[in-house]
């Protein structure tokens, strides 16, 4: 029993430690974009079950989705070492590090902060005025603008 917990235990270790290298190390925005990518998927559950339009189908599809965007801020964080290896730090202005994975994650936290505040409307939990305001201006600029990847 003994062999299979350090075995276990390896293979976690060895797994967290390539995911760390893969997403430029654990930081406090990649651990936002877990739980807001959590707590999108919980709520878009919920709101789908309330609305009676729960499907097992559109369930796996959320969730190839998530994995889909972990792989996005994955290659984000392989193309910052790529960088650093090749360049140095080329996106630094003064003390500030700029980087392709941190502004990934960005993008994919806003995408979800909006996600789970619709799946919440649905829900008809309250949702702030001003939250409600900031979605909309983030919603017409992304679509204005052609950023916004549906």
């Amino acid at each position: 029993m003994e062999f299979l917990s350090n075995n276990i235990k390896a293979i976690t270790a060895g797994l967290s430690l390539a995911l760390s290298y893969l997403f430029g190390g654990w930081s406090a925005l990649l651990i936002a974009l877990i739980c807001f990518s959590i707590f999108d998927y919980i709520t878009g559950i919920l709101a789908a079950g309330y609305k009676g339009e729960l499907n097992s189908r559109i369930g796996l599809y959320g969730i190839a989705r998530k994995v889909l965007i972990f792989g996005v801020v994955a290659v984000a964080g392989i193309v910052d070492h790529v960088i650093a290896e090749e360049l140095g730090n080329a996106f630094a202005i003064g003390d500030f590090e700029l980087s392709v994975a941190s502004a990934s994650i960005l993008f994919y936290l806003v995408n979800e902060f909006i996600s789970i505040s619709e799946n919440l409307g649905k829900l008809n939990v309250p949702v702030p005025l001003v939250l409600k305001k900031a979605i909309s201006i983030f919603k017409e600029k992304s679509y204005e603008e052609g950023k916004l990847a549906e």
